[in-house]
């Protein structure tokens, strides 16, 4: 599966275009200060999905996403302020902080995919992945690579859906 087709990362550049429309809008002040580090926060959310992605051992993917999950809460810090000085109006930042916590659960559920066989659903460790040593090869799969989740099977309708 590619980058591309990962649900979770087309919903992160999705939520990173909608900020960059916003923000692109500031100017002066507003745009230099808290706009600039709103963007580039936000664009580190996917980026450190993406570099994850790109990884082949489990622990340098999850390490990856847990810094995109620290980018998405500094980015919910940012939207929070936002909203609280009148820069973004009540309904659309409400949106967006929906948007946040939508790939939250999403990013959540992702991590604790990563290294999951595919027919473990139920995310309980099977026995044939092993995440202390990167070197074992006594594992089904090189270096107990067993899999990572495609685009939506990991994803239950709680963890997507905004009420959840």
């Amino acid at each position: 599966m590619k980058l591309e087709d990962l649900k979770l990362y087309q919903e992160c550049l999705d939520f990173e275009d909608k900020l960059w429309q916003i923000v692109n809008t500031w100017e002066g002040f507003n745009k230099e200060t808290i706009g600039e580090a709103f963007v580039k926060d936000a664009d580190a959310i996917s980026g450190n999905i993406a570099a994850g992605y790109g990884r082949y051992n489990f622990k340098d993917k999850k390490h990856y996403c847990y810094i995109s999950r620290g980018y998405l809460l500094k980015t919910k810090g940012w939207l929070l302020k936002a909203k609280e000085r009148g820069m973004i109006e009540e309904v659309e930042a409400d949106e967006l902080i929906e948007n946040v916590e939508k790939i939250h659960r999403m990013l959540n559920a992702y991590i604790r995919s990563i290294g999951r066989k595919k027919e473990d659903n139920n995310y309980e460790r099977t026995n044939n992945y092993n995440n202390d040593s990167e070197d074992s090869n006594s594992n089904d799969e090189p270096n107990g690579n067993a899999y990572t989740a495609s685009a939506d099977e990991f994803f239950s309708e709680e963890e997507i859906s905004v009420n959840a």
